[in-house]
């Protein structure tokens, strides 16, 4: 794959933090990489060849970038808003993507995700109507607990369970602020274990790359905030692939979805399997896990659909197994309050070269300041670090040693960081 996109020009719409790895390894294959943002000191920007001052949402001026510096694809990843715009782009310049209108619509409406999945008896939660001309009366009505949020924001912004009718209006509101269109969502509140689907589509053949367990601190619960944990592959796997998989293909392939990355978000419990969410973009995927346990990185075919309009080159897709032969975690190390400044951070270089550990992506250094309010995320993430096992025994063992290794502490030597998921809660973990 390397010869084939040696020399490729991407423009790379949007320079948040987590899409320096993306640079970073399209660069490793040879690729040329342009990105493209309103922010002089983007992240991004730092590892990549080239940096473009223009706003990542003005299609005309990438349009005209994409034509002076000739470029062979364009592709961005972990930003909804931006997806339209790419498709918008690469339209333009008659170059290849892999997102279509109603993969986008699914992705970023959530009252559309809802009535396509339906469509096909995938399973979706309830729905409740809110009378906004008496929202009081309505509030009233509801049989709680609830999920609130807005129909078309990402990153869980504005989204919440609501436990009573006393602060349904405040919710209720806050999820409107949250919203483009002012349009709120108010269903069943789902329990269980939270759970991430990631699949990639090669010339309309649907591939399941994983599953991935969500674990949190009760009061953080992982549908609103990022998990401490993920375990892969889920303990429900196995039920998944018998009772669900099956009409998730069916969608895809009714709904002409042919390449690329999609995934969805849901919860898992004795009773039943429910999607509240889905993406067509980088977010669910876990690229350097999957390279580990099939050879192959959903990146990679990324990278190359966005410049040769194929999604597999030079390596055998097929291999991959609806669930590897062995155990991986992600582990996220985040912040125990909304804003603060980080003076040491300990461990990272001794974590970064164990040989277990796969890829593993900080966000913030010594001497970086952080504040919740202004970037307006439900989490602060310091540090993620994924890694593989042959057993979940040998998991469990590397976890706990990287969480005694990990700190990030303020001028005053005390740790900034919140509580670690305690793996001895798994205990019994198994494959269902």
């Amino acid at each position: 794959m390397e010869q084939i996109l040696k020399g490729k020009k991407l423009l790379y719409l949007g320079g948040i933090s987590r899409a320096r790895w993306v640079v970073m390894r399209a660069r490793e294959l040879g690729i040329y990489v342009i990105v493209a943002d309103y922010n002089e000191d983007s992240p991004a920007k730092a590892v990549a060849d080239e940096a473009i001052l223009v706003d990542a949402m003005n299609v005309e001026a990438l349009v005209a970038v994409g034509h002076e510096k000739k470029i062979d694809g364009v592709m961005t990843g972990y930003c909804d808003i931006l997806l339209p715009v790419c498709r918008e782009v690469a339209k333009r310049l008659s170059l290849p993507c892999y997102m279509t209108e109603d993969m986008i619509k699914v992705a970023t409406d959530k009252g559309y995700f809802k009535e396509a999945c339906s469509r096909y008896d995938v399973p979706v939660p309830q729905s409740f109507n809110v009378d906004e001309s008496d929202i009081d009366a309505s509030a009233k009505r509801l049989a709680y607990p609830v999920f609130i949020k807005p129909m078309d924001a990402s990153g869980s912004r504005g989204a919440s369970a609501c436990y009573s009718p006393n602060e349904f209006y405040a919710k209720y509101s806050a999820a409107r602020t949250f919203s483009k269109t002012g349009r709120v969502s108010v269903e069943e509140c789902l329990n269980g274990v939270a759970f991430i689907l990631d699949y990639i589509l090669v010339d309309g053949k649907a591939f399941l790359l994983s599953m991935a367990d969500c674990y949190a601190d009760e009061n953080r619960p992982a549908a609103v905030n990022s998990p401490n944990l993920m375990i892969l592959p889920s303990k429900n796997i196995d039920r998944y692939l018998k009772g669900v998989n099956e009409k998730v293909e069916e969608f895809f392939d009714a709904s002409g979805y042919k390449n690329g990355v999609f995934f969805f978000q849901g919860y898992a419990n004795d009773e039943k399997i429910t999607f509240y969410e889905a993406g067509c973009r980088l977010g669910g995927t876990w690229p350097y896990i999957d390279e580990f346990f099939y050879g192959i990185n959903p990146m990679d075919m990324l990278f190359s659909y966005s410049t040769t309009g194929k999604m597999s080159i030079g390596k055998d897709h097929t291999v991959i197994k609806r669930g590897f032969d062995g155990y991986a975690a992600i582990i996220y190390f985040l912040s125990n309050g909304p804003c603060g400044h980080i003076e040491n951070v300990k461990g990272v270089d001794i974590v970064e070269s164990l040989p277990y550990v796969v890829n593993l992506m900080q966000y913030y250094y010594e001497g970086d300041n952080y504040d919740l309010q202004k970037d307006r995320l439900t989490d602060v993430r310091f540090l993620s670090v994924h890694l593989v096992a042959e057993n979940f025994e040998l998991l469990c063992e590397r976890i706990k040693y990287i969480y005694g290794l990990i700190d990030f502490e303020d001028e005053f030597g005390k740790s900034l960081l919140s509580p670690v998921y305690d793996v001895d809660k798994l205990v019994g973990y198994a494959r269902r």
